[in-house]
């Protein structure tokens, strides 16, 4: 039976219905009958008009085996056989960020290993892996290999090189994967390899490069102090003693100091940033530029007012506390760059007229079946019963260990549409926030008599997160991330990256450098000592290709061109024979 892409098309056949009624009630011809020829029709057998227009009428048989090829083709009929056995490699280079010193050189082995294949597919193992190439040919794959160049991350080879065997489709191929086997995340990529080879995959390990001398910055943290925000980095030794100068560089101006160090020797650097974009350079040769360089983001705060309206309680004591920050128990909303609304504070219509036209307001919790309009939540009755808090989507508040909070009791609220549940207690809403007009509510549901939340040391830098976030004045850690991590975007944002403009919903921060994202300067650095120390290098054996045995390509071959070319014939012969019977 021949096999068809799109079975249902061939409904498409009832259309030949019509065409036969059509014909069967067509108006049969007047008949002009001739004396002479009465007596010759009186011996001949009566047949039915209508069939015998149907059998002898060739437009009739034309227009049916048209619809029949059309709907046929619309079908997609294919035939499979055998075709000449092909040639597949898959390579998977390892773009990780020690592969800088080595580049060239698995550019070189990669494409000398193309030779002999007539397709071949790349796959880019880095921390995500990605398809570079499916199947091209090997003029391609040259062109594809001349443009990549390492990234600032660790590669996560065992990924890899599932992603290649499953290009490798029923055909077979053979994956070949280039690396330094420095490092890798994810599983061991030997284990991986023999894990594919007993389902019959045939790879090759191809390593290059070498030991190097390099030295690096591998950690950067910042500390908030009274005398401002301090950044420290530490910088790792991975060859012979030398002398390394390290130059800060930032608003304030530059700065350089000379460091002694010793084989394998740790030195940590520090200086106190100011709001913007700050750098640390080793002024140094080694193997990887990547570590050499460390970028600092210093967050712009400003002062800010905030209204709090109600009872006192352990949040206004921590609003207190905060730095810059100016707390007002009376006035209008207006004016205050957040409002904070505790147990008896009254909401009128101003604090409505305030959040519609983008301001922001934080309410706590202090009772049941509290329910004003700007609220994210619908707050029901109090429940006492002992709980746990389980982070959903903890945002700002990612450094908060809720699990760890005790919880005697708490309401039954239930989430609102277009709201976003941050912490939860037995799947009903304790933080969340929503955006309405202009403006932002954030409901905290944390701090009723039924927890120890308020008691803790992480409530003071809860509400130092929580404020900074919805007044728009970020944390450093915000500003100053890994490459390697994936920022969610929600929808398709234009940034600009160290390696030019993307667009895309979730940005991959895969180089060292400045991102600019919606007017914030984000910066990401390497920090990672796995990809700087060049002489930790694991030893695999090679392998070798199996033979490919009974390996064979299979061919599809689509008949729908042809139903459609003979279709156009046919409908070509069918206007020649109404023109000659002069029905045009």
């Amino acid at each position: 039976m021949m096999p068809f892409r799109n079975p249902l098309a061939l409904l498409g056949l009832l259309s030949v219905v019509p065409l036969i009624i059509l014909y069967l009630i067509r108006p049969r011809p007047k008949e002009v009958p001739f004396s002479s020829l009465r007596f010759l029709e009186a011996g001949e057998a009566q047949h039915s008009a209508a069939w015998s227009r149907l059998i002898t009428d060739p437009l009739f048989w034309i227009q049916l085996i048209v619809l029949i090829s059309l709907a046929t083709a619309a079908a997609g009929p294919y035939t499979v056989s055998p075709g000449v056995p092909g040639s597949h490699l898959v390579l998977v280079l390892d773009l990780s960020a020690s592969m800088e010193q080595a580049f060239s050189q698995a550019v070189e082995t990669a494409t000398s290993s193309m030779e002999g294949y007539d397709r071949i597919s790349i796959v880019l193992a880095e921390n995500v892996p990605a398809v570079a190439l499916r199947e091209g040919s090997p003029e391609e794959a040259s062109s594809v290999l001349s443009r990549l160049a390492p990234r600032d991350v660790m590669a996560d080879l065992s990924s890899g090189l599932s992603l290649g065997s499953s290009l490798t489709g029923a055909e077979g191929g053979n994956i070949l994967l280039v690396s330094d086997f420095i490092s890798w995340s994810g599983d061991d990529p030997q284990s991986t390899r023999a894990s594919l080879e007993a389902s019959g995959a045939s790879i090759v390990f191809a390593a290059v490069g070498g030991a190097a001398d390099n030295a690096g910055i591998v950690g950067g943290w910042l500390e908030e102090t009274p005398d401002g925000l301090k950044y420290t980095c530490r910088i790792h030794n991975y060859g012979g003693q030398r002398q390394i100068s390290v130059k800060a560089s930032g608003p304030g101006g530059d700065s350089v100091q000379v460091l002694d160090m010793e084989p394998g020797a740790d030195r940590y650097f520090s200086f106190y940033t100011g709001p913007g974009l700050s750098t640390v350079t080793l002024q140094t040769e080694d193997a990887i530029e990547a570590d050499n360089v460390a970028y600092i983001s210093s967050p712009t705060r400003r002062d800010l007012e905030i209204l709090y309206i109600g009872d006192e309680g352990p949040a206004l004591a921590a609003l207190l506390s905060l730095p810059s920050v100016t707390v007002r128990r009376s006035g209008q909303p207006a004016g205050a760059d957040l409002v904070v609304m505790a147990k008896n504070g009254t909401a009128d219509g101003e604090l409505n007229r305030y959040i519609s036209s983008g301001g922001h307001l934080i309410y706590i919790a202090s009772g049941p079946n509290e329910n004003p309009d700007f609220l994210p939540v619908r707050t029901g009755v109090l429940r006492n019963d002992s709980s746990t808090l389980w982070a959903r989507a903890p945002g700002f508040a990612s450094d908060i260990h809720f699990e760890e909070i005790g919880v005697d009791s708490y309401l039954e609220a239930s989430a609102r549409r277009r709201s976003t549940t941050m912490v939860e207690v037995n799947g009903f809403p304790a933080l969340s926030y929503w955006t309405i007009g202009r403006g932002t509510v954030i409901y905290d549901g944390l701090e009723m008599g039924g927890t120890d939340f308020s008691q803790r040391p992480e409530y003071p830098i809860f509400w130092y997160n929580m404020v900074g976030w919805l007044a728009g004045n970020p944390r450093p850690a915000d500003l100053n991330r890994k490459t390697g991590e994936v920022i969610p975007l929600g929808e398709a944002t234009a940034v600009q990256t160290p390696g030019g403009t993307v667009i895309t919903s979730a940005l991959l921060l895969d180089l060292a450098g400045i991102y600019n994202l919606k007017g914030a300067e984000i910066a990401a650095n390497l920090y990672e000592p796995r990809e700087s120390d060049l002489h930790d290098k694991a030893s695999y054996p090679a392998g070798q290709f199996q033979p490919a045995q009974g390996t064979q390509k299979i061919m599809e071959n689509d008949l729908s061109p042809w139903l459609i070319l003979a279709a156009a014939a046919l409908v070509l012969l069918e206007m020649a024979i109404i023109r000659r019977r002069r029905e045009v």
